[in-house]
Order: structure tokens, then sequence, then C-alpha cells
């Protein structure tokens, strides 16, 4: 655990706390320094943090103002999304990350 905690930038302590629900869960880029270190697969572990927290991060620092709006209005209109406009959604995201 040492050199996990040591890869993350946190003590041991710090991930115990995690690990009890002690502490809030990590940040997405957290979980993706975690996942690559383990070689896991990141998304069921995004998604049970999200779950936890409530909420999903989106990080609107790197991208480009077009993407932070389309975001800003993907999330807004989420609730209203039919499962076909998900699917056609999550096609092109996984496309885009070469998972299909």
């Amino acid at each position: 655990m040492f050199q996990l905690a040591q890869h993350l930038g946190v003590s041991v302590v710090f991930i115990s706390d995690v690990e009890r629900g002690n502490r809030a869960p990590l940040t997405a880029e957290r979980i993706l320094k975690l996942t690559e270190f383990l070689s896991l697969d990141p998304e069921p572990f995004l998604l049970a943090a999200a779950k936890s927290r409530g909420s999903f991060e989106l990080d609107a620092t790197r991208v480009s103002g077009n993407a932070q709006r389309v975001g800003a209005a993907l999330m807004r209109g989420w609730a209203e999304l039919k499962e076909e406009d998900l699917e056609k959604i999550a096609r092109i995201v996984r496309r885009r990350g070469g998972k299909e």
C-alpha cells in the first residue's frame, strides 16, 4: 500500500480512511492514477465514486469553450434523455476512447 500511496501523492492513512469511508472518494484524477498503477479499468471506480458523491466531476479547465458548453447542456438535460439518446452518446464516447 505504501507504493500506491506514494504514487498517488497521499499517505497510507489517507488511503485507509478512504477505504473505511472516513474520507470522501478519491478524485477522478487520483482514481485514474490508481487504476493505471494497478492496471485496472477506471470506469467502475469512477462510477462508484460518482454514486457515492451523488455527482460526476467534469474538468472544464482542459477542454475548449465549445466542449464546456456541450458538457453543461448535457448535464442540464440529463434527466430528460431517452435510453436511445444515452446509447448514442455512449457509442460516440467509446469510439473516441478506443473502446469500440
